[in-house]
């Protein structure tokens, strides 16, 4: 049958001219795997299943192509790795795809016992909750979940505009605030993004609270020994950087949380921050703790993000020698060459009752559209849903 006549897959999110807002993954689990599926690491130690599993949905006129893994396997880079090196080899290309690095050692931990590697104290230790502090944390979140009701995931489609706008009025509230616009105020579409949905969560708690924005900084990008590397490391290599916000500044205007939330990781994602990162990680399991880094106000809402803008997959992921026809549009009206993808999302086979404000900023399209997943609160999307009607 076509796709459009299927009862579930009709519903997959759709570009639209104006913002909007769409189902979420979830509601499309049964392409994403199969029904027995390992969701757990427990279920791949217990099956001996391979880690990467392929699950494809083939309609009259579309393919649904989905990879399952567990996260000890790869990040988002590591996925871009090897969706092009996948691409390469249907394309006759096989010679030019990319070493396979880091199987047999781990680069990381080379680069941080290197004789020549920089070392400076861990300056986010200063905020690591710990302790009482830690506690207090642990408390105030299980809270939030007995008394908040049940979080929605959704996915939205944002037309280049709407960012570049927000982008646009973030500056020009630095530029009132700070003078003329510099290098020292300039500040990403992924900055604007960023403030835009800490503001929405501030503005929905039932108090003002800081607001600590966690995201995942990728090694690749942050070691010479990585960036200047002869091959691909299809492997996790991501840590945490965080943003720190006053409940003031998290609900006030776009531009200061922009600025700071850039400052942040511009301060947290030097050489020397991300090996300092790394030592405190291996300190911890050696001494016998827990080896996760949590920081910021214990009062805080954490706000996870991540951003998969640079992996490009729209750009990356290219079928087109797979293709046996095109499907019912025509070459005038389709927004993107045959064998590449419409869109895309991630999710995770087993639900996380305890997820709130997340957000999957999951890039661009080919007509520079942003998709975005999110999990948050019914009075948070009630936010979201009226800044994006006012657009």
């Amino acid at each position: 049958m076509a796709i459009g006549n299927h009862p579930t897959a009709k519903k997959l999110p759709k570009v639209t001219t104006d913002p909007s807002i769409q189902p979420g993954p979830e509601d499309f689990r049964a392409f994403a795997a199969r029904e027995d599926a390992p969701e757990t690491l427990e279920d791949f130690i217990h099956s001996d299943l391979p880690q990467l599993s392929l699950h494809v949905t083939s309609f009259a006129d579309a393919t649904l192509v989905a990879l399952s893994w567990p996260h000890t396997l790869m990040d988002v880079m590591g996925q871009k790795a090897l969706l092009h090196a996948w691409s390469l080899v249907l394309a006759g290309r096989e010679s030019e795809v990319p070493a396979l690095l880091g199987a047999n050692d781990d680069a990381v931990i080379a680069a941080v016992e290197a004789p020549s590697a920089p070392v400076e104290d861990f300056k986010l230790g200063a905020k690591r909750l710990m302790g009482t502090s830690m506690l207090w944390f642990g408390v105030r979140f299980g809270w939030d979940l007995l008394t908040s009701k049940t979080a929605e995931t959704r996915t939205m489609c944002i037309p280049k505009k709407f960012v570049e706008d927000l982008r646009q009025k973030a500056t020009a509230e630095l530029v009132v605030e700070h003078g003329e616009e510099d290098k020292d105020t300039f500040i990403s579409e992924g900055d604007a993004l960023t403030a835009w949905a800490v503001r929405a969560v501030a503005l929905s708690s039932p108090q003002p609270r800081p607001v600590t924005a966690l995201h995942p900084l990728n090694m690749r990008f942050r070691l010479p020994s990585l960036i200047n590397a002869s091959g691909v490391y299809v492997r996790n290599m991501a840590i945490a950087a965080c943003t720190f916000l006053s409940p003031e500044m998290a609900s006030g205007a776009l531009g200061p949380i922009a600025l700071e939330n850039r400052r942040c990781l511009s301060e947290q994602s030097t050489e020397p921050q991300v090996l300092a990162f790394i030592r405190e990680l291996r300190q911890n399991p050696a001494l016998g703790g827990d080896p996760s880094i949590v920081c910021g106000d214990p009062n805080a809402i954490l706000v996870p993000f991540t951003n998969w803008t640079k992996a490009e997959f729209t750009k990356t992921v290219d079928f087109s020698p797979a293709v046996v026809h095109d499907g019912q549009e025509t070459s005038e009206n389709r927004p993107n060459p045959p064998g590449s993808l419409t869109f895309h999302h991630a999710q995770s086979l087993r639900q996380n009752p305890g997820a709130r404000n997340v957000f999957v900023i999951m890039g661009k399209d080919y007509i520079e559209n942003y998709w975005i997943t999110a999990t948050l609160h019914p009075p948070t999307w009630a936010v979201i849903e009226k800044n994006l009607e006012a657009a």
